[in-house]
């Protein structure tokens, strides 16, 4: 949850860092300024009233005061509201379809496609998803990059939106689940295209941006297909391992090696190699 330090507004203490976040937060909400207040970090008469008029208009407050405290249900209300409108300004990705699960079948064409045993291909749907691709809401699971939609937006947005972008990586931001869409509903408010290219998807967890070589002409055809079935992540998987070479390496097992052309290479921070090397030998053994 985003979060200040001190209060901002009407004598508040008006850290800039904290007032930067307010303003975005209120430019975000559902009852935003008209025009928007410029992210600066001052304190103007427009932000105060800005300030009093979400307390009044969404607190539903007779007496707003035009401050907003650490710990009060201003700032509660305006990181739960501006999360709320960024999802429903951002309606723009596919409707959730329950699409089908991998059956046997399915495993045993990838290992097929990619001269690899089925528990090759099961160890990292394990590692990478649990084993499966959806989410309960039948949306496809996702994890929201923020270090990597700062890059692709020139950093633009760290000081502004440091939830969604950031200069580096930094795991306490990720909110995990559902909430993962709030985070890219709101990065998609900012930047449609940067933020679902910074999101990794489905049963794989291929990031967007490499849509091509998952075989899509277009991040949005790359989208569709990750909620329509499993079946269409796994065919994007095996274009992705054969796009990148990495068919030769799963094949022969070599878990670092593979890792490090999967995950990056700071594979080993989270024992990728490791924790796929665990995977395989349950899934061969399971036969």
């Amino acid at each position: 949850m985003a979060s200040i330090r001190s209060s901002v507004g009407r004598d508040g203490v008006n850290s800039p860092k904290d007032v930067r976040l307010v303003q975005d937060l209120l430019n975000g909400s559902s009852h935003p300024p008209k025009p928007a207040l410029t992210v600066d970090g001052q304190v103007s008469p427009r932000t105060i009233a800005a300030i009093e008029s979400f307390q009044k208009h969404v607190l539903d407050r007779k007496r707003p005061d035009g401050r907003v405290d650490p710990e009060g249900r201003t700032l509660a209300m305006l990181v739960k509201n501006s999360a709320a409108h960024a999802m429903e300004e951002s309606k723009d990705l596919p409707e959730p379809r329950s699409g089908a699960r991998l059956g046997e079948g399915d495993y045993l064409r990838a290992a097929q496609s990619l001269a690899c045993e089925v528990a090759c291909v099961k160890a990292v749907t394990e590692v990478e998803s649990r084993g499966g691709g959806f989410l309960a809401s039948a949306r496809p699971k996702i994890l929201f990059e923020a270090h990597i939609f700062s890059k692709r937006t020139q950093h633009k947005y760290d000081t502004t939106h440091p939830d969604v972008s950031s200069a580096k990586w930094d795991k306490k931001l990720y909110k995990g689940g559902e909430k993962e869409y709030a985070r890219l509903a709101k990065a998609m408010s900012l930047d449609r295209r940067a933020a679902l290219e910074s999101a990794s998807w489905g049963l794989f967890q291929i990031m967007g941006f490499h849509y091509r070589k998952t075989g899509f002409a277009s991040i949005d055809a790359y989208v569709e297909a990750m909620f329509e079935s499993e079946g269409r992540q796994l065919d994007a998987f095996i274009n992705f391992i054969q796009a990148n070479g990495l068919d030769e390496r799963l094949r022969s097992r070599r878990w670092a090696e593979f890792a490090k052309g999967y995950n990056g290479p700071r594979f080993a921070e989270n024992q990728y190699d490791r924790k796929l090397q665990t995977a395989y030998e349950k899934h061969r053994a399971l036969g």
